[in-house]
């Protein structure tokens, strides 16, 4: 599947991936592991930050099925710009994303929000099916 607007996959190597455009792609440090489509193996949700060059660093969380052993991409769905995640649980074929993100008219430096996403895994479609917020000062 395309990423932000990459036409062909990014083979990570050790959780990195660098483009000729000097972007680079890094696997962060909060994954779940857990079964998402209800075929009994345990799939993974990991966090990808994409950063182009400039100051914006964009994060989207991917989900790999188990197939036959071996990781397998299967969907993804962006954060943003600068929302960094804190942590990944999967259960009850759920994910449980907490992550920083701002109120609207913050400056993109400002975050103030500690949100809870939850998301449901439906074929190659990561969905947001609810999300709780609360304040967050560094």
């Amino acid at each position: 599947m395309p990423y932000n607007g990459y036409p062909d996959h990014l083979p990570l190597a050790e959780g990195r991936w660098s483009g000729e455009d000097g972007a680079t792609v890094l696997l962060q440090k909060p994954c779940g592991i857990g079964d998402l489509d209800g075929d009994g193996a345990a799939d993974a949700v990991g966090v990808v930050a994409l950063n182009g060059g400039g100051s914006g660093t964009f994060f989207t969380v991917l989900v790999w099925r188990n197939s036959g052993g071996k990781p397998a991409f299967r969907a993804l769905a962006d954060l943003g710009d600068r929302t960094p995640v804190l942590s990944v649980k999967v259960a009850g074929q759920q994910a449980t994303v907490v992550w920083l993100t701002r109120s609207d008219g913050r400056s993109m430096a400002e975050l103030d929000i500690r949100r809870t996403s939850t998301y449901q895994l439906s074929g190659t479609t990561l969905a947001e099916v609810g999300h709780t917020d609360a304040p967050y000062s560094p």
